[in-house]
C-alpha cells in the first residue's frame, strides 16, 4: 500500500511545489529591493550598477533602493550580502573581484562559492592602462623603460588589494619586470581623482571609470589589456601588440544573490536582467558611451558555471604572479 501511495504523494508534493513557485514569482516583490554596490557611489561599478538596475526598475514597476557598501575589495558589501536573507529582497551587483577576493585573501567573513550565487551577468569590459599626461612616456614600451629604470619611483593606484585593477597591473608588472609602488584605494573614483591630480602615477581602470578622461585628454592611455582593440579607442594599442609581454583580462559584472533564494525569484530576476541587456538601444546608449560591451549568461544555471569555470581559470595564473592580500 505504502508503495502504491508514494507516487500520488510525489505528484502531489511537485504540484504543491510548482503552485507554490507559481505564486511567489508572481507576487515578488511585494516590497522595495535593496540592491547592495560594494564601491563607493559614483564608482565605476556603481555607475553601471544603476544602469542596470534603474532600467529594472522602470520595467518591473517596481522600487530598488540602491545600497553603497564600500571597503576591502567589495568584501564589506559582499559579505553584507551573504549574511541577508534569501528571500529576493537583498542582491548583488558586483564583478570578478569577488572570485579573485576568494583566490588572494587567506580569510574572508564569507565563501563566494558557498554563500552567493551569480545568477545573471550584464556587462564586460576591459582594463585601459594610463597614465597622468605629466609622465614622460608617450607609449607603452616608453612607460616599460622609465619604470625599469627608476625602481619604485612609479606609483600605481587600484580599488584595493587584490582587486581586479591590482591582478591585472601585478601580471603586466611582473610579466616585465617592473618594481612599482601599489597604493590601494577604496574605489575607482578614487583612484580617477589620485590619477588626476599626480599623486599617481599610473592606473589600470575600466572604461566606465576611465572613457571620459581618456577623451578629454586628462588621462593618457597607453594599452588596453583586450585581444582586440576597442571599439571606443581604436587607436590605442593592446598590450599583446606591444613590445612589451603583455597579459589579456576582461572584467565582467553581474547580479548575486544569497545561496536558498527561492528558484521562482532567482528566474525572475534573471529574465528582468536579461530585458535590459536585451534592450539595444538603451544597452548602446548607456554601456557603449562608457566603452562597455553587453554579456548576458542565457539562464542562472550558466551564469553559476560561468563563475565556477572563471575561478578555476583564474587560479593558477593568481598563485603564479604570487598576489596575496593577507
Amino acid at each position: 500500500m505504502r508503495v502504491r501511495l508514494l507516487a500520488p504523494l510525489l505528484s502531489a508534493v511537485a504540484l504543491a511545489f510548482g503552485v507554490a513557485g507559481t505564486a511567489t514569482a508572481q507576487s515578488y516583490p511585494a516590497k522595495p529591493i535593496r540592491v547592495i554596490v560594494p564601491v563607493p557611489a559614483g564608482s565605476g561599478l556603481d555607475i553601471v550598477g544603476r544602469i542596470a538596475i534603474e532600467k529594472m526598475a522602470q520595467n518591473m514597476g517596481k522600487t530598488f533602493v540602491i545600497d553603497n557598501i564600500a571597503g576591502a575589495n567589495s568584501n564589506i558589501g559582499a559579505a553584507a550580502a551573504a549574511r541577508a536573507a534569501p528571500d529576493g529582497y537583498t542582491i548583488l551587483f558586483a564583478t570578478e573581484a569577488l572570485p579573485l577576493s576568494a583566490l588572494t585573501y587567506s580569510k574572508l567573513n564569507y565563501d563566494l562559492l558557498r554563500d552567493l550565487e551569480l545568477f545573471g551577468t550584464m556587462a564586460k569590459g576591459v582594463f585601459i592602462l594610463s597614465v597622468n599626461p605629466s609622465v614622460p612616456a608617450q607609449t607603452v614600451e616608453e612607460f616599460v623603460k622609465l619604470a625599469r629604470a627608476k625602481p619604485g619611483s612609479i606609483a600605481y593606484g587600484t580599488s584595493g588589494a587584490g582587486s581586479p585593477h591590482h591582478v591585472v597591473m601585478e601580471m603586466f608588472a611582473q610579466a616585465n619586470g617592473l618594481n612599482m609602488l601599489h597604493v590601494p584605494y577604496k574605489g575607482s573614483g578614487d583612484t580617477v581623482t589620485a590619477l588626476l591630480s599626480g599623486t599617481i602615477q599610473a592606473a589600470m581602470g575600466l572604461p566606465s571609470s576611465f572613457a571620459p578622461y581618456v577623451r578629454s585628454g586628462k588621462f593618457r592611455a597607453l594599452a588596453v589589456s583586450s585581444a582586440k582593440r576597442m571599439r571606443a579607442f581604436p587607436a590605442v594599442p593592446t598590450l599583446m601588440e606591444r613590445a612589451v609581454k603583455g597579459v589579456e583580462y576582461e572584467s565582467w559584472y553581474g547580479l548575486f544573490a544569497p545561496t536558498g533564494t527561492p528558484r521562482p525569484v532567482i528566474e525572475r530576476l534573471h529574465a528582468e536582467l536579461g530585458k535590459v541587456v536585451r534592450d539595444k538601444a538603451y544597452i548602446d546608449e548607456k554601456l557603449g558611451k562608457i566603452g562597455l560591451d553587453p554579456f548576458e549568461t542565457p539562464s542562472p544555471a550558466a551564469a553559476a558555471a560561468f563563475l565556477r569555470t572563471f575561478y578555476d581559470n583564474l587560479a593558477p595564473v593568481v598563485k603564479k604572479a604570487g598576489i596575496k592580500v593577507d
